[in-house]
């Protein structure tokens, strides 16, 4: 390429005509760790824009994906073991994820050659510290390699601190479950924790069905198969979403299994009125909407007005009728009155790590207490606008007492005029084996590979 000044041909350099190649995987794996430890973005949206402004193949993707997973979820065992062999007091932040990230592909990647590891660590300590961290790294991560068939490993005798490190979960949280649960169930929820979640769909039935996403699935060359407990969900393996057709059409909407059970708990009716209080991003709202055909009207709103522009996003590509996103004073107006209202109350998210696997590392204790003070509040909000008759629906994610036994008890008690209402006849006949005696749907222990939800169901009694 070309230009003339001054009757002179000035070429452009070449370098600037080239696209630069994408960093290796681990590369921009490192990138967004550093940048999980700075800020407070979930690591999915890092992930997601990382790979957006990138140009990796699938296979790269892929392996991107895995370590800065990999990494957050093993984060407690892999600091355990690099400070079992450092003789440094105290390793800078970049310096560890360095360290983490090698360490993660030496014991839990079997494809990655050693010397790619090494070399790939020494270069980012390097670059991203100095000569000196280049070879600290080298030193601790060749002393790791050859001690890999013979690591040390915590002691039992402080079963909270030997789950902690073995299961890689802050030893707050383990110690709760164990005081609940005893050793085995915490062991297997921690278990589960560490696990890849499976992603699941759930068909947008006013567009299409679920027989007919599974085969255009399979036709693409993925994995497809139908859940066991919700009628629209399909598990998809082998494919970008980012790929499919079907997700730009608004044909299928990415959640959950158990979160996709709550809106069948719901149970909307023709003619309704309903508030989805703690809306976004809007799955549980097009869900809802999708189950009533546009025979029910539904107010999503959130008491984070930036969300909202999810929920309606989202609305707008599923193309599900009768929904309305408003402001929270509108929505909640003294003259505003609704059949149902659910209330998805924000909380710990100790029931979706997995997901989120940078929460374990970033939530203190105080978190729960703080969390069930707020639904306290948003119950208490939703009840004043409840028709007499009408349901009143309380969500979390969260595998604590305190946020849902004890603060729908709670709420209970404060309200005589509430009675809990049995979810069973609304719920898929596979699922109803979630529900207790008392009435209460939990997912907490389950071994269905699903996220672990907790839902009541009040309805207000007519006075007479």
């Amino acid at each position: 390429m070309s230009h003339r000044h001054k009757n002179r041909i000035v070429i452009q350099p070449t370098s600037r005509l080239i696209r630069k190649s994408p960093p290796d995987p681990r590369r921009g794996a490192f990138s967004i760790l550093t940048e999980t430890e700075a800020g407070r973005k979930d690591v999915s949206a890092l992930i997601d824009d990382f790979l957006q402004r990138s140009r990796y193949d699938r296979r790269d993707e892929a392996l991107l994906t895995e370590l800065v997973y990999g990494v957050l979820r093993q984060q407690g065992f892999l600091d355990w073991q690099i400070d079992q062999f450092s003789k440094v007091p105290k390793i800078k932040t970049p310096i560890r994820n360095i360290l983490r990230l090698g360490l993660y592909q030496l014991l839990f990647l079997d494809r990655i050659p050693t010397y790619a590891l090494v070399n790939t660590s020494v270069n980012l300590a390097k670059s991203a510290g100095s000569e000196a961290a280049g070879r600290f790294v080298n030193a601790l991560l060749r002393t790791l390699i050859r001690s890999k068939e013979s690591l040390p490993q915590p002691s039992r005798d402080d079963l909270g601190a030997f789950i902690a490190v073995s299961a890689s979960h802050p030893e707050w949280m383990v110690r709760r479950w164990l005081a609940r649960f005893g050793e085995e169930a915490t062991l297997d929820l921690c278990r589960a924790n560490n696990e890849s979640p499976p992603l699941t769909l759930r068909v947008n039935g006013l567009k299409t069905h679920r027989e007919q996403i599974v085969e255009e699935l399979l036709q693409a060359g993925g994995s497809a198969e139908a859940t066991s407990f919700a009628p629209e969900g399909v598990i998809l393996k082998g494919l970008s979403i980012r790929s499919l057709s079907a997700y730009r059409e608004g044909r299928f909407y990415i959640q959950d299994e158990a979160a996709q059970l709550i809106s069948h708990l719901v149970d909307p009716q023709p003619g309704e009125t309903l508030l989805d209080l703690c809306a976004a991003p809007g799955g549980k709202t097009t869900h809802l909407a999708e189950l009533m055909g546009g025979k029910a009207t539904i107010v999503a709103t959130d008491i984070d007005p930036e969300r909202l522009v999810l929920v309606d996003e989202n609305i707008q590509r599923l193309q599900t009728p009768g929904c309305r996103v408003e402001p929270i004073d509108i929505a909640l107006a003294a003259d505003r009155h609704y059949d149902r209202i659910l209330v998805d109350a924000p909380c710990s998210a100790l029931g979706i790590l997995r997901r989120i696997p940078e929460g374990k590392w970033r939530k203190p204790p105080s978190i729960i207490g703080a969390y069930a003070e707020r639904q306290r509040d948003l119950l208490e909000k939703a009840f004043q606008h409840l028709k007499a008759g009408g349901r009143l629906i309380y969500v979390t994610c969260s595998t604590e007492p305190e946020e849902n036994e004890d603060r729908a008890a709670a709420f209970s008690n404060a309200h005589p005029e509430m009675e809990v209402e049995d979810p069973r006849p609304s719920l898929p006949p596979p699922a109803r084996k979630f529900v207790s005696a008392p009435g209460y749907f939990t997912t907490a222990l389950n071994s269905d590979k699903m996220d672990r939800f907790f839902a009541v169901r009040w309805i207000k009694k007519i006075e007479i």
